[in-house]
């Protein structure tokens, strides 16, 4: 372009982008209070950034005093345009100043808290809830358009509450005790009631959220010494031997029967290969680190809080929650008891059960167990009466002989 047409085209852009004569001058025309704080939106004419711009600013009238422009505001809403779309097409500048108070005149909600600490007393502390508050966007433009309409400047805004989603009331439901089961140590040894309060300590404080799977391996992790674990009695192959992790077996099964009672969905659960003595047949949860593990699913809408422990000589694990709708019990069905096999004796050449012993003498090492045909049922019964049973399992348990220590 020679240098003479682009200085004719820079002075077309200037004239159209400089307020016409006679044309209001900048001025504070509407005031957004709240408190002490103030927005002043004060009624300029947008810069244009090209030309093109321009003209079409020139088209919607945005030189004219702020009166005519109320006029074409109106028109606008009584042609159907939205009260906020028909005050930025007169003033566009006017979004800023309402974006700014939308944004600093809020003060979010503080949803409830809750800590649960199983080990203490209360278990459960609730932190209370705080409710926020905000301006309505649609509410500041219809108070605006109301204040130009009346003549006014200054626009009282009020925010409306906002209420937290999560409160203290709808918190202390979940407090609620849903089950609880115990088994019995008997005479377990020091190695097998370790590796008991070692799994049930790792459990206990669970927090199962709505929709989500426990795993007992995963949150116990393996039976290894360098997980702490110790040798005890397992059941392995058909027999008792000793194994690293003896009775984690009591703890999961202790677990699995308190997740039944809480109206937990199983996944995975396995059976020993004999008839443990801690629980009815059908109602044990065998696990392993070769695969068999116990899972189950919060399938509710509430968390599921899990206290697990031993106390005297009981492994017990407790689970919390909203009230289930209904109570559930459970039984076990035995179908079928084989016979029991004729014992089986060894030798104790290392004197390791028959120590000051004379030569013949025998000492029992392990009882024998018959073999077991078993189911389970589980029964639903609601407030009015009503009773639902389903069989939930159906187990084979081998036999085993008992073993008899002779004396060399």
């Amino acid at each position: 372009m020679r240098p003479f047409l682009a200085f004719i085209a820079a002075a077309a852009i200037a004239s159209s982008v400089l307020p016409a004569a006679g044309a209001e001058q900048p001025s504070a025309l509407v005031i957004l209070s709240y408190g002490d704080k103030a927005y002043e939106y004060t009624d300029e004419y947008p810069e244009p950034p090209d030309f093109t711009v321009s003209e079409e600013y020139d088209e919607r009238g945005l030189r004219r005093s702020s009166a005519e422009r109320m006029e074409k505001v109106d028109a606008l809403i009584k042609a159907g345009t939205d009260v906020k779309d028909a005050l930025l097409y007169c003033f566009p500048l006017l979004g800023r100043t309402v974006n700014r108070a939308l944004a600093e005149v809020r003060l979010d909600p503080v949803n409830a808290e809750m800590r649960f600490s199983p080990d203490s007393s209360p278990m459960f502390e609730i932190l209370r809830s705080r409710p926020g508050y905000e301006l309505k966007e649609s509410g500041v433009y219809a108070d605006i358009y109301f204040a130009l309409k009346r003549g006014t400047r200054v626009v009282n805004l009020s925010p409306e509450p906002v209420l937290p989603e999560v409160t203290a009331r709808e918190l202390a439901a979940y407090t609620r005790l849903r089950s609880r089961f115990s088994t019995s140590l008997g005479s377990s040894s020091s190695s097998r009631r370790h590796n008991i309060v070692l799994a049930l300590s790792r459990v206990n404080g669970s927090v199962i959220e709505a929709g989500e799977t426990f795993s007992f391996n995963a949150v116990v992790g393996r039976r290894t010494e360098a997980n702490g674990f110790e040798k005890a009695k397992i059941i392995s192959g058909g027999e008792y031997t000793d194994g690293v992790g003896g009775g984690v077996c009591q703890a999961s099964t202790t677990i699995y029967n308190a997740a039944l009672l809480a109206g937990m969905k199983i996944t995975a659960v396995s059976r020993h290969s004999l008839v443990p003595s801690y629980v009815d047949p059908s109602f044990d949860a065998m696990v392993n680190g070769s695969g068999s593990d116990l899972k189950f699913v919060n399938d509710g809408d509430a968390p599921v809080f899990v206290r697990a422990y031993v106390s005297s000589d009981r492994a017990t694990a407790e689970f919390y929650s909203s009230e289930l709708p209904y109570k559930v019990t459970l039984r076990s069905r035995t179908i079928r008891i084989g016979e029991r096999p004729a014992d089986r004796e060894f030798t104790d050449t290392d004197r390791k059960y028959t120590a000051g012993m004379e030569s013949g003498e025998k000492v029992r090492v392990s009882g024998g167990a018959p073999a077991v045909s078993s189911e389970g049922y589980m029964t639903k019964t609601y407030p009015d009466g009503r009773k639902e049973e389903k069989r939930i399992r159906r187990d084979e348990y081998a036999a085993a002989a008992g073993r008899v220590a002779v004396a060399p």
